[in-house]
Protein backbone atom coordinates (compact mmCIF):
# COMPACT_ATOMS: atom_id res chain seq x y z
CA UNK A 1 0.00 0.00 0.00
CA UNK A 2 1.17 3.29 -1.21
CA UNK A 3 1.88 5.94 1.78
CA UNK A 4 -0.74 8.74 1.64
CA UNK A 5 0.99 12.64 0.35
CA UNK A 6 2.40 14.11 3.22
CA UNK A 7 0.44 16.64 3.96
CA UNK A 8 -3.03 14.25 4.28
CA UNK A 9 -5.27 15.28 6.85
CA UNK A 10 -3.43 19.20 7.53
CA UNK A 11 -5.80 22.07 7.03
CA UNK A 12 -3.58 25.14 6.96
CA UNK A 13 -4.71 28.69 6.87
CA UNK A 14 -3.38 30.57 3.42
CA UNK A 15 -3.30 34.34 4.90
CA UNK A 16 -1.18 35.48 2.45
CA UNK A 17 -2.55 38.55 0.05
CA UNK A 18 -5.54 37.18 -2.73
CA UNK A 19 -3.06 38.06 -5.08
CA UNK A 20 -0.42 35.71 -3.49
CA UNK A 21 -2.07 33.46 -2.04
CA UNK A 22 -2.74 30.84 -5.02
CA UNK A 23 0.67 29.66 -5.29
CA UNK A 24 0.94 28.29 -1.77
CA UNK A 25 -2.17 26.95 -2.32
CA UNK A 26 -1.47 25.09 -5.17
CA UNK A 27 1.60 23.62 -3.27
CA UNK A 28 -0.46 22.41 0.30
CA UNK A 29 -3.21 20.64 -1.73
CA UNK A 30 -0.71 19.06 -4.52
CA UNK A 31 0.93 17.30 -1.09
CA UNK A 32 -2.73 16.01 -0.02
CA UNK A 33 -3.27 19.35 2.75
CA UNK A 34 -6.39 21.49 2.75
CA UNK A 35 -5.77 25.27 2.24
CA UNK A 36 -8.20 27.72 3.61
CA UNK A 37 -7.54 31.00 2.08
CA UNK A 38 -8.65 33.61 4.31
CA UNK A 39 -6.34 36.94 3.47
CA UNK A 40 -5.19 38.97 6.19
CA UNK A 41 -3.38 41.35 3.76
CA UNK A 42 -4.18 43.74 1.34
CA UNK A 43 -1.86 45.07 -1.08
CA UNK A 44 -2.70 48.63 -2.72
CA UNK A 45 -0.91 50.54 -4.88
CA UNK A 46 2.34 52.68 -3.49
CA UNK A 47 3.57 56.19 -4.55
CA UNK A 48 2.92 56.34 -8.36
CA UNK A 49 4.16 59.66 -8.75
CA UNK A 50 7.43 59.29 -6.31
CA UNK A 51 7.74 55.30 -8.49
CA UNK A 52 7.56 57.07 -11.95
CA UNK A 53 10.13 59.80 -10.63
CA UNK A 54 12.39 56.80 -9.88
CA UNK A 55 11.87 54.86 -12.86
CA UNK A 56 12.90 58.44 -14.48
CA UNK A 57 16.07 58.99 -12.54
CA UNK A 58 16.79 54.84 -13.17
CA UNK A 59 17.15 55.40 -17.19
CA UNK A 60 18.96 59.02 -16.12
CA UNK A 61 21.75 56.61 -14.61
CA UNK A 62 20.84 58.15 -11.08
CA UNK A 63 20.98 55.47 -8.90
CA UNK A 64 24.39 53.13 -8.81
CA UNK A 65 22.36 49.91 -7.25
CA UNK A 66 18.88 48.83 -6.98
CA UNK A 67 17.32 46.76 -3.52
CA UNK A 68 14.34 44.33 -4.32
CA UNK A 69 13.22 42.91 -0.98
CA UNK A 70 9.47 41.78 -2.37
CA UNK A 71 8.04 40.31 -5.42
CA UNK A 72 5.31 43.23 -4.76
CA UNK A 73 8.08 45.59 -5.18
CA UNK A 74 9.65 43.94 -8.31
CA UNK A 75 6.29 44.16 -9.86
CA UNK A 76 5.35 47.84 -8.94
CA UNK A 77 8.39 49.27 -10.45
CA UNK A 78 8.34 47.18 -13.65
CA UNK A 79 4.91 48.53 -13.83
CA UNK A 80 6.56 51.69 -13.32
CA UNK A 81 9.02 51.54 -15.71
CA UNK A 82 6.43 50.13 -18.21
CA UNK A 83 4.20 52.91 -17.61
CA UNK A 84 6.90 55.62 -18.13
CA UNK A 85 7.70 54.33 -21.55
CA UNK A 86 10.78 53.06 -20.24
CA UNK A 87 12.96 49.69 -21.11
CA UNK A 88 12.88 47.79 -18.27
CA UNK A 89 16.14 46.66 -19.18
CA UNK A 90 17.38 49.81 -17.51
CA UNK A 91 17.57 48.07 -14.46
CA UNK A 92 20.27 45.62 -15.68
CA UNK A 93 22.43 48.81 -16.38
CA UNK A 94 22.96 49.84 -12.48
CA UNK A 95 26.42 48.92 -11.07
CA UNK A 96 24.54 46.53 -8.98
CA UNK A 97 21.07 44.71 -8.79
CA UNK A 98 20.25 42.93 -5.47
CA UNK A 99 17.40 40.79 -4.32
CA UNK A 100 16.78 39.50 -0.97
CA UNK A 101 16.03 36.19 -1.63
CA UNK A 102 15.03 33.65 -3.84
CA UNK A 103 11.74 34.44 -4.13
CA UNK A 104 12.21 38.15 -5.08
CA UNK A 105 14.44 37.08 -7.63
CA UNK A 106 11.89 34.33 -9.63
CA UNK A 107 9.69 37.29 -9.91
CA UNK A 108 12.32 39.45 -11.17
CA UNK A 109 13.30 36.61 -13.46
CA UNK A 110 9.73 36.28 -14.81
CA UNK A 111 8.92 40.02 -14.96
CA UNK A 112 11.84 41.25 -16.76
CA UNK A 113 14.43 38.66 -17.65
CA UNK A 114 17.13 39.31 -15.15
CA UNK A 115 18.92 37.88 -12.38
CA UNK A 116 20.64 39.99 -9.59
CA UNK A 117 24.17 40.38 -8.98
CA UNK A 118 23.24 39.70 -5.26
CA UNK A 119 21.57 37.31 -3.60
CA UNK A 120 22.50 36.74 0.35
CA UNK A 121 22.56 33.73 1.88
CA UNK A 122 19.46 34.33 4.29
CA UNK A 123 16.85 36.03 2.62
CA UNK A 124 16.33 39.08 5.18
CA UNK A 125 17.07 42.26 4.46
CA UNK A 126 19.37 42.49 7.62
CA UNK A 127 21.32 39.93 5.87
CA UNK A 128 21.00 41.74 2.38
CA UNK A 129 22.62 45.06 3.97
CA UNK A 130 25.49 43.22 5.49
CA UNK A 131 26.03 41.86 1.83
CA UNK A 132 26.01 44.82 0.40
CA UNK A 133 29.98 45.95 -0.66
CA UNK A 134 30.85 49.03 0.50
CA UNK A 135 30.42 52.03 -1.78
CA UNK A 136 28.91 55.72 -2.58
CA UNK A 137 25.99 57.04 -4.79
CA UNK A 138 22.18 56.36 -4.28
CA UNK A 139 20.62 53.10 -4.21
CA UNK A 140 16.87 52.97 -4.81
CA UNK A 141 15.10 51.05 -2.37
CA UNK A 142 11.11 50.06 -3.81
CA UNK A 143 9.46 49.16 -1.14
CA UNK A 144 6.14 48.90 1.53
CA UNK A 145 5.14 51.39 3.57
CA UNK A 146 5.91 49.47 6.83
CA UNK A 147 9.30 48.18 5.64
CA UNK A 148 11.68 48.04 8.69
CA UNK A 149 14.62 50.18 8.50
CA UNK A 150 17.35 48.36 8.71
CA UNK A 151 18.62 48.12 5.15
CA UNK A 152 18.21 51.92 5.08
CA UNK A 153 20.63 51.86 7.82
CA UNK A 154 23.23 49.15 6.66
CA UNK A 155 23.24 51.09 3.45
CA UNK A 156 24.20 54.45 5.23
CA UNK A 157 26.83 52.48 7.13
CA UNK A 158 28.14 51.24 3.91
CA UNK A 159 28.70 54.64 2.80
CA UNK A 160 25.77 54.84 0.45
CA UNK A 161 22.39 57.25 0.30
CA UNK A 162 19.30 54.89 0.48
CA UNK A 163 16.30 56.73 -1.51
CA UNK A 164 13.02 55.09 -0.53
CA UNK A 165 10.14 54.85 -2.82
CA UNK A 166 6.92 53.28 -1.59
CA UNK A 167 5.91 50.45 -3.99
CA UNK A 168 2.89 49.53 -2.59
CA UNK A 169 0.99 49.98 0.67
CA UNK A 170 -0.04 47.05 2.94
CA UNK A 171 -3.63 47.12 4.02
CA UNK A 172 -6.17 44.70 6.30
CA UNK A 173 -9.57 43.67 5.14
CA UNK A 174 -11.79 44.25 8.12
CA UNK A 175 -12.52 41.23 9.14
CA UNK A 176 -11.99 37.12 8.35
CA UNK A 177 -14.97 35.06 7.65
CA UNK A 178 -17.03 33.71 11.02
CA UNK A 179 -16.32 30.17 9.67
CA UNK A 180 -12.25 30.47 9.50
CA UNK A 181 -12.28 32.39 12.99
CA UNK A 182 -14.38 29.46 14.70
CA UNK A 183 -12.14 26.73 12.89
CA UNK A 184 -8.68 28.85 14.31
CA UNK A 185 -10.11 28.62 17.89
CA UNK A 186 -11.31 24.59 17.74
CA UNK A 187 -7.72 23.54 15.93
CA UNK A 188 -10.02 22.56 12.98
CA UNK A 189 -7.70 25.06 11.00
CA UNK A 190 -4.20 22.60 11.85
CA UNK A 191 -1.43 24.95 10.79
CA UNK A 192 -0.97 28.81 10.04
CA UNK A 193 1.76 29.87 7.27
CA UNK A 194 2.87 33.03 8.14
CA UNK A 195 5.05 34.82 5.70
CA UNK A 196 6.19 38.39 7.01
CA UNK A 197 5.47 40.02 10.34
CA UNK A 198 2.77 42.24 8.81
CA UNK A 199 0.96 38.60 8.48
CA UNK A 200 1.16 38.02 11.88
CA UNK A 201 0.33 41.27 13.33
CA UNK A 202 -2.67 41.76 11.27
CA UNK A 203 -3.93 37.82 11.86
CA UNK A 204 -3.11 38.58 15.38
CA UNK A 205 -5.76 42.04 15.17
CA UNK A 206 -8.03 40.28 13.06
CA UNK A 207 -8.40 36.81 15.13
CA UNK A 208 -6.70 37.57 18.50
CA UNK A 209 -3.87 36.02 19.98
CA UNK A 210 -6.09 33.60 22.59
CA UNK A 211 -8.56 32.48 19.38
CA UNK A 212 -5.56 30.96 17.64
CA UNK A 213 -5.19 27.09 18.70
CA UNK A 214 -2.93 25.90 15.00
CA UNK A 215 0.43 25.66 14.85
CA UNK A 216 2.26 28.33 13.71
CA UNK A 217 5.00 28.35 10.77
CA UNK A 218 7.02 30.85 10.39
CA UNK A 219 9.21 31.97 7.31
CA UNK A 220 11.85 33.17 8.89
CA UNK A 221 13.69 34.65 11.74
CA UNK A 222 12.28 38.57 11.20
CA UNK A 223 8.97 36.73 11.43
CA UNK A 224 9.63 34.53 13.81
CA UNK A 225 10.42 37.58 16.43
CA UNK A 226 7.31 39.40 15.62
CA UNK A 227 4.85 36.60 16.31
CA UNK A 228 7.09 36.68 19.64
CA UNK A 229 6.67 39.93 20.37
CA UNK A 230 2.81 39.23 19.82
CA UNK A 231 2.81 35.77 22.32
CA UNK A 232 2.52 33.67 19.50
CA UNK A 233 4.51 29.98 19.67
CA UNK A 234 6.16 29.26 16.17
CA UNK A 235 5.97 25.50 15.91
CA UNK A 236 8.74 26.00 13.31
CA UNK A 237 10.84 27.88 11.16
CA UNK A 238 11.46 27.45 7.70
CA UNK A 239 14.99 26.92 7.11
CA UNK A 240 15.63 28.15 3.97
CA UNK A 241 13.32 31.37 4.12
CA UNK A 242 11.35 31.16 1.05
CA UNK A 243 8.34 29.80 -0.27
CA UNK A 244 9.96 25.96 -0.72
CA UNK A 245 10.80 26.60 3.17
CA UNK A 246 7.92 27.16 4.04
CA UNK A 247 6.23 24.42 2.56
CA UNK A 248 9.03 21.84 3.87
CA UNK A 249 8.19 23.22 7.48
CA UNK A 250 4.58 22.49 7.07
CA UNK A 251 5.43 18.86 5.71
CA UNK A 252 7.79 18.27 8.61
CA UNK A 253 5.97 19.56 11.37
CA UNK A 254 2.75 17.96 10.23
CA UNK A 255 4.80 14.77 9.77
CA UNK A 256 6.03 15.08 13.58
CA UNK A 257 2.52 15.65 15.09
CA UNK A 258 1.25 13.02 13.34
CA UNK A 259 3.91 10.17 14.41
Amino acid sequence: MSEPPPLTGARVLVPRAAEQASELADRIRELGGEPVIAPVLVIEDGDRDRLRWAADQLTAGRFVAVCLTSPNGVRALAAALRDGGHDPQVLAQVELLACVGPGTTAVLEQELGLAPDLVPETATTAALGAAMPPGEGQVLLPRADIASPILPQALRDKGYTPVEVVAYRTGRPDTLPAEVLAELGSGAITHVAVASPSTARNLVELAGQDRIAAHIVSIGPVTSAACHDLELTVAIEASPHDLDGLVAALVAHHAAHRS
